[in-house]
């Protein structure tokens, strides 16, 4: 099996209000992420690029620099 998009070392939080409240802070939150959870169990945000705006705005890297997996 390949890993594509292995969300295992994305960052994450132990809860869904804990990655929320992150991504509030952090900007992120109305860039329509994706919530996933990691086979830990912990909850992250994947960030498609053209769906979250980033890509328009030029800022593909604002969620990356942040721990977050982007995808095109």
């Amino acid at each position: 099996m390949i890993d594509f998009c292995n969300i295992d070392n994305a960052k994450s939080y132990a809860t869904e209000a804990n990655l929320m409240k992150a991504l509030a802070t952090l900007g992120l939150d109305q860039m329509r992420p994706v919530i996933v959870r990691n086979r830990e169990g912990r909850f992250t945000a994947i960030f498609g690029l053209h769906l979250s705006g980033m890509a328009s705005s030029g800022n593909v890297m604002a969620a990356a620099n942040h721990g977050f997996k982007t995808i095109n």
